[in-house]
């Protein structure tokens, strides 16, 4: 956190629009990828310049540029040079820190969405900042690091599975957001997991380092509404404004969407509850430790009252005792002792205390 406050330093002064890109540094090259297609030819090629995509916009295909790696300025400068965004925009899209959004011009609609994952090694939820630039026959996705979450959707182009092929750009954004929120299902499933794993770990054993795990699943829960909850806005924009670029016959798509997001929105809910109870489970855990703790350690001093009562009285100093001279004094004492402890032990025993 200290080091992306660090980097914001560097946009103090700078006028609006200024690129600087505030994420992890990074040495990887920019990759872009161009798929252009329609319902008969599919031609996929790779390039180092967004200048080389500006042809296949032209045609009457739909073009997907995928692009993955934002911390190249001269990249993100070209993008706006060759399709007219705002440079407010490409300032947003090298912030990974910015939270969804929507705008709509006339020539393309601009989406900042957040991919999530799950490493289940850390217990730590991964977070990927993908943009999404929309054009009449174009789509323009950049995330912030390699990944293969498209994979499907390049899979199902290739082997022209289901309508993919025969859609408009709005169809494909469709898709690529769909795929994204598909990822949110996923994660939660794995934090749903963890959180019955965690759970029985406390019943087991509620250690200090179990409270540290449950500690950072509070915090990854509660990071993961500043992704989820903007993004049910922007699909309330899209829904609303009936957006002409997303196409006319997209409508019902993106509601399914929405609908999927507001499931993902309610099972958030239901761990955020859930991970309460796992402190109120830790808490329970501890106390009824410490109430076995004290029981064993209030039964051993009751076995003792009764033998330290007795020690006590011949421990007197008096030099007038009948049992003192007695031969068998001793040996009588220690047989009273033991038939106490005996008689107190069955008797706990029948009161079910040990």
């Amino acid at each position: 956190m200290l080091t992306l406050f660090k980097r914001y330093t560097q946009k103090v002064g700078q006028p609006p629009g200024t690129l600087v890109y505030l994420g992890e540094e990074r040495t990887e090259p920019v990759r872009v990828t161009i798929i252009d297609y329609d319902a008969t030819r599919l031609q996929e090629e790779e390039t180092q310049t967004i200048e080389a995509c500006v042809p296949f916009i032209d045609t009457e295909t739909v073009t997907w540029i995928q692009i993955e790696g934002i911390h190249e300025i001269p990249i993100i400068e070209e993008i706006g040079e060759c399709f007219g965004v705002d440079p407010l925009l490409l300032e947003d899209m090298m912030n990974p820190t910015q939270l969804p959004k929507i705008e709509v011009s006339e020539d393309y609609v601009f989406i900042i969405l957040k991919n999530l994952d799950y490493n289940t090694a850390s217990a730590r939820v991964t977070r990927e900042q993908i943009s999404l630039i929309i054009g009449v026959n174009f789509v323009i996705s950049l995330q912030e690091n390699y990944s293969d979450i498209f994979t499907s959707i390049r899979n199902r182009l290739r082997n022209a599975h289901g309508r993919i092929r025969r859609m408009q750009s709005g169809y494909l954004a469709y898709a690529l957001i769909d795929i994204i929120v598909d990822h949110y299902f996923m994660v939660l499933n794995e934090i749903n997991e963890r959180i019955q794993v965690l759970e029985e770990e406390i019943i087991k054993d509620p250690s200090p380092e179990i409270l540290a795990k449950v500690n950072v699943l509070r915090e990854e829960q509660l990071l993961l509404r500043r992704p989820i909850l903007p993004l049910r806005d922007v699909l309330i924009e899209i829904l609303d404004d009936e957006i002409p670029l997303l196409g006319e016959n997209t409508d019902r798509y993106f509601r399914d969407i929405y609908d999927h997001l507001s499931q993902v929105i309610q099972m958030l809910e239901v761990i955020r509850s859930a991970v309460s109870g796992l402190f109120e489970v830790y808490t329970s855990a501890v106390s009824h430790r410490m109430n076995e703790v004290m029981k064993v350690l209030t039964i051993v001093a009751t076995f003792f009252i009764p033998l330290t009562f007795i020690a006590g009285i011949y421990g007197m100093n008096f030099k007038f005792m009948p049992e003192l001279e007695s031969q068998w004094g001793y040996p009588v004492i220690l047989l009273v002792m033991l038939t106490i402890s005996i008689g107190m032990f069955i008797f706990f025993k029948c009161k079910k205390w040990l």
